[in-house]
């Protein structure tokens, strides 16, 4: 705790970066090395079974999936209210030319929701091609 109170300012802002982005990286290896280690022994439950002809149990049933659309619409929503936030603050704080900063995340927003409507359309697309090409019975 001595060291710390011997560093100057910049030494720690020029720390905090770094340590951010080993602790991501350290977060995600454990992350990778448990699942691993999950269906490694999920493997090894198996294989038991199987040698002492007990029944497999039931396979997991995986989550159904959320539609990309869905993810993009609520991260441009998201963005959207960021960039706006932004741009009322900085513009009511300062002046309106800072503000325009506050315009990049607003259109990524933007862009983010329209990803979205085209992506739902073209699922629905598909999805009408599929129902309309199944036989009938």
């Amino acid at each position: 705790m001595l060291y710390f109170c011997s560093m100057g300012p910049d030494t720690i802002a020029l720390s905090i970066p770094i340590l951010a982005v080993c602790g991501g990286v350290l977060i995600a290896i454990t992350a990778i090395i448990v699942k691993g280690r999950k269906e490694e022994q999920e493997h090894r439950e198996r294989v038991v079974a199987m040698e002492k002809g007990v029944a497999l149990p039931a396979p997991v049933v995986a989550e159904v999936e959320r539609p990309k659309h869905s993810d993009r619409r609520a991260g441009g929503l998201v963005m959207t209210g960021i960039g706006l936030a932004l741009t009322i603050a900085i513009s009511v704080s300062d002046r309106f030319e800072s503000g325009v900063w506050g315009l990049i995340p607003l259109f990524i927003g933007i862009g983010l929701l329209i990803a979205g409507t085209v992506d739902k359309r073209e699922l629905e697309e598909r999805e009408r091609a599929s129902r309309n090409n199944r036989p009938q019975p």
